[in-house]
């Protein structure tokens, strides 16, 4: 396996055709190898695969090119805003308690007024 330094989209004027080149380093060893493509849209989106990815890698024996991505683990942000989701809420009904709380004592005082007039 051979480590891919860069892609380039050419056309060949020889062959009339589109085609990407890969600038190839491995043991010692550096490489451009050629590859025909349908057309400009295939080399760009091979490109814009390289460019994305977190490493490439070319087989010689195979012909196979390889282009690995690092993903973030979705569950992991999932249970963040849980927690931080829960924490709200429970903050929430903490003031709501305490709203209740308060009208509870101003209507016990006004009904404490009340009887005094009374």
């Amino acid at each position: 396996m051979l480590a891919i330094q860069g892609l380039k989209c050419v056309y060949d004027t020889g062959s009339r055709g589109w085609a990407i080149e890969l600038a190839l380093k491995g043991e010692g060893e550096e490489a451009v190898r050629r590859f025909d493509v349908d057309g400009p849209e295939d080399a760009e989106m091979l490109i814009e695969a390289f460019d994305e990815s977190t490493a490439s890698s070319f087989d010689p024996a195979t012909g196979e090119i390889v282009f690995a991505y690092e993903y973030a683990t979705l569950d992991d942000e999932d249970e963040d805003e849980d927690e931080v989701e829960g924490d709200d809420e429970a903050d929430e009904e903490e003031d709501e308690d305490a709203e209740v709380a308060e009208d509870d004592e101003d209507e016990a005082a006004e009904d404490e007024g009340e009887k005094v007039k009374a």
